[in-house]
């Protein structure tokens, strides 16, 4: 979170309360805190930006590497999972329209006598979730 805080100042995690200042690589300085990955939903909430989500591209990066989970429309919830060691991008309670997701490039597999689905993880995953964002409404 970067520009003027005080006005948000209380609504950021205090957990954290760290400033940075930070100048690129033309001279722009910059004034921010770092907002953790599982906070992110709840500091949008309290912005008042509910409802709207991440860019698919955010979401995949933040899913696999800070282990964020959010919520899509439909109850579906994106999260990620160790399969064998790897990682994988999971689709929770979209088994209803897995047909569906497969038709857009996700994948199922049934593990422990239960049909999951996953989206690739590959350079396609934020494609992937952009289309199943569409089909979830």
């Amino acid at each position: 979170v970067t520009g003027i805080l005080l006005p948000i100042w209380k609504i950021l995690p205090q957990q954290n309360s760290r400033v940075f200042r930070l100048q690129t690589s033309d001279g722009q300085k910059i004034l921010g805190r770092v907002v953790n990955a599982h906070d992110i939903q709840t500091v949008r909430e309290q912005l008042g930006l509910r409802n709207q989500l991440l860019s698919p591209e955010e979401l995949v990066k933040l899913v696999l590497n800070e282990r964020y989970t959010q919520q899509l429309p439909g109850g579906v919830t994106l999260r990620r999972s160790f399969i064998a060691g790897e990682p994988r991008i999971e689709l929770v309670n979209a088994i209803s329209l897995a047909e569906r997701l497969v038709a857009v490039g996700c994948f199922t597999e049934i593990i422990n006598w239960q049909k999951r689905v996953f989206i690739p993880v590959s350079d396609k995953a934020p494609a992937i979730l952009a289309a199943v964002i569409e089909i979830l409404g």
